[in-house]
């Protein structure tokens, strides 16, 4: 930090984001669940259908049809959402995973992610995407990777295998909790998650 003491880098809705003097940055909030990037990597199911809208998440909450969705959704160039034959709608995680995997996003639906405030991100000293975090709730404490960046008005999210191992309601159109959920982010350090190794990236 430079200045050998702990300081607040944020407040997101009375939720105090703190980093601390050696580096990590820690915050107390609910959990929503994010779904995005699950795109039936290890099996599992889409985040997002067209135009069935049977995801596990809904559409909508991708921004279709109103706002930027092509920032979570792929376009089909027709003002649509790029579909396979089965119309599974593939998503975007903000970190991109290297090599020639399809669609490079993280696996919501298998992999522990946290999803950042966008301010935290920025204001945080050290690399925040794809850095190693903890997250505990309700004495489960799990390691996760930080794999999307979030509205800027919300804190507190993470993926859909990240709340199923923490024992936090999963789905995510009605699960999460309201509190108790503890971050630790570790900027700069490299997140290995189930042996993969994650890349650090900056963003903007």
């Amino acid at each position: 930090m430079g200045n050998n003491a702990s300081m607040i880098i944020a407040t997101i809705h009375g939720v105090k984001v703190v980093q601390n003097e050696d580096g990590s940055v820690y915050w107390i909030s609910g959990a929503d669940i994010d779904a995005d990037g699950a795109n039936g990597q290890a099996g599992g199911p889409f985040a997002y259908r067209y135009p069935d809208d049977d995801g596990l998440d809904r559409l909508a909450n991708a921004g279709w049809p109103n706002e930027e969705w092509t920032n979570v959704l792929y376009s089909d160039g027709n003002g649509h959402p790029l579909t396979d034959k089965d119309g599974n709608a593939p998503s975007k995680t903000s970190l991109i995973l290297p090599g020639n995997i399809a669609f490079r996003a993280v696996d919501a639906f298998s992999v522990p992610y946290v999803v950042v405030n966008p301010h935290v991100q920025r204001n945080a000293a050290g690399v925040v995407l794809g850095c190693l975090s903890q997250v505990s709730y309700a004495g489960n404490s799990i390691e996760a990777v930080v794999a999307d960046v979030g509205p800027s008005d919300r804190i507190g999210e993470i993926s859909v295998a990240a709340a199923r191992a923490l024992g936090i309601p999963a789905s995510a159109l009605t699960g999460g909790v309201d509190s108790g959920v503890s971050y630790t982010l570790y900027p700069g350090k490299v997140a290995v998650i189930n042996g993969v190794t994650y890349p650090l990236q900056r963003v903007g």
